[in-house]
């Protein structure tokens, strides 16, 4: 592949600018497994939890009684999207009373079936301060070059009639005026969302939802820039902006499902102890399509026992998350990248030092560096993507089964994720053909 030049900057991520030396977490780092049996987590007094103040996430049983509640309690109850038995309502205080106090008093209404802190998360993607090749070796998969996805051989195997799928991305919004991108992002009634500033567009002001949409949809064979993961632009990308707090992930992930989006790329995540977010994984559980998020960057074995290693959402026990690992350009397990035999299903692309991936940056034609499983986690949402665009009729269950049987084995990923391998778009297109 020729080389391109690209500008070479550092990529000021979300979670490399909110983090002190080493911080890590913005969960708690243990919630008892008793709280798995209880209807609510109440934050304990100076802990290191990271939550919206003076705000809880409800969920509630009657519909008949929101005023009831409003007043007894003196909040306000905002819908977050949830339809069905969902029922989820961010509940703010109006006298400012401390998260801690309200979820106490809202945990003993017999109409209030969960009540939690309003957490909030990270993005899990890594700058890279190296000299970065121009070379995307993340899209080929040879003897020389093992760490690619084949993404370039499926492109024969994709044509113009395909239709077209989105990929909903919840995250830090996304570039609209990227060159690369702009003609990529889905429109109409189904156009993006901004759950952060609802008035305004879900444009990107940190630069990692960006990143991410670009490797999942930047334009191909356009003589400039990246290429994204369809050749005939297939894909388009839905951001969708919000904050890192249950509250805005439930509305976003509830959006997409309104607009029947199949793929949903989640990024993001937080350590603690399983059941820390309940309302977060009730919502997930349902959502019929593929939710994919990341392992994380900590060399973190999720299974080790230690409950501070546990990542969520992707530790969920659900069978509608794919947790995605990160490897490098050898196709090796990256030194930084979470693992777990059960909990992480694949890994992709993540980037290594000396061989980070290139993506889109805040302006309208430049391009940043980047590594993380963060971005292991968009390889993934484009993999599935391009199942439902070519095999339209397949359910997300199969899709979820197709990627974890289509991987390519590594020695070094035997144990460390469920299915022993790394994606190969080529490898799931052609099993897809047997569905």
């Amino acid at each position: 592949m020729p080389r391109k030049n690209f500008s070479k900057k550092l990529l000021f991520l979300f979670a490399a600018v909110l983090f002190f030396a080493g911080q890590v977490s913005f969960a708690p780092a243990y919630v008892s497994a008793i709280a798995m049996e209880k209807k609510s987590i109440v934050p304990e007094k100076n802990n290191h939890w990271n939550f919206a103040e003076y705000e809880a996430v409800v969920k509630i049983a009657c519909a008949g009684c929101l005023d009831s509640i409003e007043e007894k309690y003196d909040v306000s109850l905002s819908p977050l999207g949830g339809e069905g038995n969902e029922n989820f309502y961010l509940a703010e205080s109006l006298s400012q009373k401390s998260t801690r106090k309200l979820v106490k008093s809202l945990e003993k209404d017999r109409d209030i079936e969960l009540v939690q802190p309003n957490f909030r998360y990270k993005p899990l993607a890594r700058v890279a301060n190296d000299a970065y090749y121009s070379e995307e070796w993340w899209l080929f998969n040879s003897a020389e070059n093992a760490g690619g996805v084949n993404t370039a051989s499926a492109w024969d195997l994709e044509s113009k009639n395909q239709r077209n799928v989105a990929v909903a991305v919840i995250d830090s919004g996304a570039n609209h005026k990227h060159k690369d991108l702009k003609n990529n992002l889905t429109k109409g009634s189904a156009k993006g969302k901004n759950f952060e500033h609802p008035k305004r567009k879900p444009t990107d002001d940190d630069g990692h939802g960006s990143f991410l949409a670009g490797i999942i949809a930047a334009k191909t064979n356009n003589r400039r820039g990246v290429s994204g993961a369809s050749f005939y632009e297939n894909l388009k990308v839905m951001p969708l902006r919000f904050d890192f707090t249950t509250s805005q992930a439930i509305e976003a992930l509830n959006y997409a499902k309104s607009k029947n989006v199949m793929v949903v790329n989640a990024s993001w995540g937080s350590y603690g102890e399983e059941g820390l977010d309940l309302a977060l994984k009730d919502a997930i559980s349902q959502y019929s399509g593929v939710f994919v998020t990341a392992s994380g960057n900590e060399s973190y074995n999720h299974e080790s026992g230690n409950a501070d290693q546990k990542m969520y959402p992707c530790d969920f026990e659900l069978a509608n998350i794919l947790c995605v690992g990160a490897t490098g350009h050898d196709g090796n397990l990256a030194d930084y990248s979470d693992y777990g035999a059960t909990f992480v299903d694949v890994a992709a692309p993540g980037g290594s030092d000396g061989h980070p991936l290139i993506g889109l940056s805040g302006s309208k034609s430049g391009y940043d560096e980047a590594e993380g499983s963060s971005l292991s986690t968009a390889f993934v949402s484009a993999e599935a993507g391009l199942l439902f665009s070519k095999f339209p009729n397949l359910s997300g269950a199969q899709v979820i089964e197709i990627i974890k049987n289509s991987v390519d084995t590594n020695a070094s990923l035997a144990g460390k994720v469920s299915s022993g391998g790394k994606v190969n778009f080529l490898k799931a297109v052609q099993t897809a053909a047997g569905y």
